[in-house]
């Protein structure tokens, strides 16, 4: 019997360390369901928490998780009059359907209407969820519920829209011309491939192999293109000329292309990020300007392969512009300049200072050491936060692309050879631009003591970057709250826990949102984590079309396999180097084994959200 005070209302901040504690109590997980406080109904008596239960919604539809009554009270259908109040809350905001993943109870959810159904029947939004992700196990039963009528389909003809030309836009076109999908290429640029141009002479570390999609291939080999040497090392600018300008000018490729077409919003037909009623039936509708008038249109799913190379990360050591940054503006380069070619004028003769410790500071050191072998007075200094410089010569000999390791090697020799003077441990925080129009960084090291350090001529900055999140305010994104990449991803790429230069295979259930038919791909999708390489880019492109496609089977059958760098740490020591991976791994971290599904009140299986604990999250 219930007790006569028993009151049932919503949970709101304030309960949470009372629902914690029953959840634990319970040995049921607790990462996220803070996240979804908000659907969280409460059964107690006077102060005391008797139970609870809440859902996750994506848009029209809802993952019911943390159904939990105090032992005390089990067995007194507690737990049922718990589910009754969410499936009146559920009908009264217009989701259509309830679902949840089960071991053992699946005649207890059966007399409450729910219907046992075919794991991939499951809405886009509900796969992309932990559960489905793995927190419960793979022989958990699917069950479902329907609330309302399901709603009309979206139309067929409309296109999927994809943002940015780049090697990974453009291999997600390739996947949708293979699946026979409509869609629209919308490119920023005057050129596909705009962002490699801007760093078309420097020489990629990895080979052509790894730099061609293979849908793309195939279209341009039916052309009579013929592929480059696979081994080869391209230029930037030869991926631009060699692969994608071809693709691009294929007549079925060039009539979906728009070229300087820069959208500038993205939202759905009719409604704002607020209401949720129709969502998932409702259009995208993308504005975008070209030829200097605003236009606009809409599409039944929005890939995002804008990049981040716009977006470059500041001076600032804090993530904000270094103070008088914006004012010295004019002698501040931002990524990887043409130091042997169209710039060497610039930085002839002259101190610069290298700021990051990556791939494009390690390209940009080189070039200014060689400048200086033949230019009189041509000197240079590097500048990395960390005093890790392990971390910045990378695996060497060990890294499966040998150019990526002899990039390393080269900086490493380059700074043991005395031409070039180390700053490490240098945390910036001031730019000033002297009398003598010559600059001074000043900022503190790892100690926090104050340093200053003047006679600068040039900064080459080259601290990464990040993406614009500008595009999506209007839409349901679910995002890392550091890295800014999709949620799934962050685990696995945290580069504050580990550097591993491979990342397991993932595909469309890591990359997709709480907005149906939106997904990040390419760099984009690693927000600020720095590991990306093109050929994930392509992976996630054919996952992503596939789903799209209807085709979960294939969507879900990821077989890349990218090189290892050679550098693995594990969240270790910053002073010495973290110890290999094992050879056994598939990737550079190892995956962990299965955990057991945790015991459950009501048996639903819960979320639990990656811990950032180890390598692979």
């Amino acid at each position: 019997m219930l007790p006569t005070s028993l009151t049932l209302r919503q949970a709101g901040p304030a309960d949470w360390p009372a629902i914690q504690a029953l959840l634990q109590t319970l040995g049921l997980p607790t990462a996220g369901a803070q996240h979804h406080l908000a659907t969280f109904v409460l059964a107690l008596s006077g102060e005391e928490l008797l139970g609870c239960a809440g859902a996750e919604v994506y848009g029209r539809h809802a993952l019911l998780r943390s159904v939990a009554v105090a032992p005390a009270w089990q067995g007194r259908g507690l737990g049922r009059r718990l589910l009754q109040v969410l499936l009146q809350q559920a009908r009264a905001r217009e989701i259509a359907s309830l679902h949840l993943l089960t071991q053992g109870a699946s005649g207890y959810f059966t007399r409450l209407g729910f219907a046992v159904a075919p794991r991939s029947s499951a809405p886009a939004g509900l796969q992309a969820s932990a559960e489905f992700r793995g927190a419960c196990p793979a022989d958990a039963v699917f069950m479902s519920l329907a609330l309302q009528a399901p709603a009309p389909a979206m139309a067929d003809d409309l296109p999927v829209a994809v943002l940015g030309a780049g090697p990974v836009g453009l291999a997600a076109a390739a996947q949708l011309l293979e699946r026979g999908l409509p869609f629209v290429l919308l490119e920023a640029g005057d050129s596909v491939g705009r962002n490699l141009l801007d760093y078309g002479h420097v020489r990629l570390f990895s080979p052509w192999r790894y730099n061609i999609d293979a849908s793309m291939a195939r279209r341009l080999s039916a052309s009579g293109w013929t592929a480059p040497p696979e081994d080869e090392l391209p230029l930037a600018a030869e991926v631009v000329e060699r692969v994608l300008r071809p693709f691009a000018a294929l007549p079925e490729l060039a009539r979906a292309l728009k070229l300087g077409a820069r959208v500038s919003a993205l939202s759905r037909e009719g409604m704002d990020k607020v209401k949720s009623a129709g969502r998932e039936r409702a259009p995208f509708v993308l504005r975008y300007q070209q030829d200097g008038r605003e236009h606009e249109l809409r599409a039944r799913a929005v890939l995002d392969a804008t990049g981040t190379w716009n977006q470059p990360n500041p001076l600032g050591a804090n993530g904000l512009p270094a103070r008088g940054e914006a004012e010295a503006a004019a002698q501040i380069h931002y990524g990887i300049p043409d130091i042997a070619g169209a710039q060497r004028a610039r930085y002839a003769g002259r101190r610069t200072l290298v700021v990051g410790a990556g791939h494009s500071a390690a390209n940009a050191l080189l070039d200014l050491a060689a400048l200086a072998r033949e230019a009189p007075g041509t000197r240079l200094a590097w500048a990395l936060r960390s005093s890790a410089l392990h971390k910045a010569f990378g695996g060497g000999a060990a890294d499966a692309l040998p150019a990526r390791g002899a990039l390393g090697s080269a900086l490493q020799q380059l700074s043991q050879e005395g031409g070039l003077e180390v700053l490490s441990g240098l945390r910036i925080e001031a730019v000033q631009r002297e009398a003598d129009g010559r600059l001074t960084v000043s900022g503190r090291d790892e100690q926090g003591q104050a340093l200053s350090l003047a006679g600068f001529d040039q900064i080459i900055c080259a601290t990464g970057q990040r993406p614009d999140l500008s595009l999506g305010r209007e839409l349901r994104l679910r995002l890392d709250p550091w890295l800014e990449s999709t949620e799934a991803l962050g685990p696995l790429i945290d580069p504050n826990l580990h550097s591993c230069g491979t990342v397991r295979p993932h595909g469309h259930r890591e990359l997709a949102h709480p907005e149906p038919g939106f997904y990040t791909l390419g760099v984009k999708s690693y927000g600020r984590a720095p590991t990306f390489l093109m050929a994930t880019g392509f992976e996630q492109a054919r996952s992503v079309v596939a789903a799209l496609a209807g085709d979960l089977e294939a969507a879900d059958r990821l077989e890349l396999a990218l090189p290892e760098t050679g550098v693995c740490s594990l969240g270790g020591s910053a002073s010495a180097p973290a110890a290999p991976a094992s050879p056994a791994a598939a990737g550079c971290c190892p995956t962990p084994a299965s955990a057991p599904a945790p015991a459950a009140c009501a048996t639903a299986c819960q979320p639990a959200t990656p811990a950032r604990s180890a390598c692979c999250g």
